[in-house]
């Protein structure tokens, strides 16, 4: 990726590019009153907002004392599901009291003992959440999760879904548009969203979804790298 510097050329501020290596090192400036001035912008913004996820990323790997595998590097690629993203979303944004008798462990009013359990879950690896947040989906459609949470030394926020009935053929069909939309929009199971299966007579157990989704995050932040 490029890298970028900000300075003065003839009087005038002028942000430059640099591309290349050693002898082939290429500079690219551009001024203030050039045409191409706005989107080299951009991309110094960009570059800025990657070079401080970055940062934050090796800072946590030095801070808990983790080796870095030599043959790999982090990768830059962006998702518009990003901590931006995360702090636009409104936690309950309908307000309506759902009044039923379980309550998790961040204090949300929950339809269900199994997602008061997979909110216990997502609270015992000390994660910040929301619950049933309103995301923006592709084609202005929009869908509330169970739950959200940011991992932010990769920039980037995740959904939780917990299928209570997932024995019963009516329950499934009723949730295929929501998935639908889900994938169509970029959130993909495995990726971008936790799912939880139960059934009717069956919930897993706390440790248990506990450790899948310790699994999902581990396995997010070690995708935050590409082979060399």
């Amino acid at each position: 990726m490029p890298r970028y510097g900000v300075g003065t050329h003839n009087g005038m501020c002028v942000i430059r590019e640099y591309s290349g290596e050693g002898d082939v090192k290429q500079i690219h400036e551009v001024q203030t009153n050039g045409k191409a001035y706005a989107g080299m912008q951009k991309r110094l913004e960009q570059f800025n907002r990657i070079s401080e996820r970055e940062r934050l990323f090796f800072e946590e790997f030095k801070r808990r004392h983790l080796t870095i595998p030599a043959d790999f590097k982090f990768m830059r690629d962006p998702s518009r599901f990003d901590i931006a993203c995360w702090n636009r979303e409104v936690a309950c944004p309908n307000k309506i009291e759902r009044n039923t008798e379980y309550y998790d462990d961040y204090g949300f009013n929950v339809r269900s003992r199994g997602e008061m359990i997979v909110g216990n879950a997502l609270r015992s690896l000390g994660l910040e959440a929301k619950y049933e947040p309103l995301v923006d989906l592709r084609g202005s459609k929009k869908k509330s999760p169970d739950y959200s949470f940011p991992v932010h030394i990769i920039d980037r926020c995740f959904y939780v879904e917990f299928m209570g009935m997932a024995d019963d053929d009516e329950y499934i069909d009723d949730n295929t548009e929501k998935f639908r939309l889900y994938m169509r929009s970029g959130i993909l199971p495995g990726r971008d969203l936790v799912l939880i299966s139960g059934t009717r007579n069956w919930i897993p157990s706390q440790e248990s979804i506990a450790r899948t989704i310790a699994s999902f995050i581990n396995n997010a932040v070690l995708n935050a790298y590409k082979k060399k």
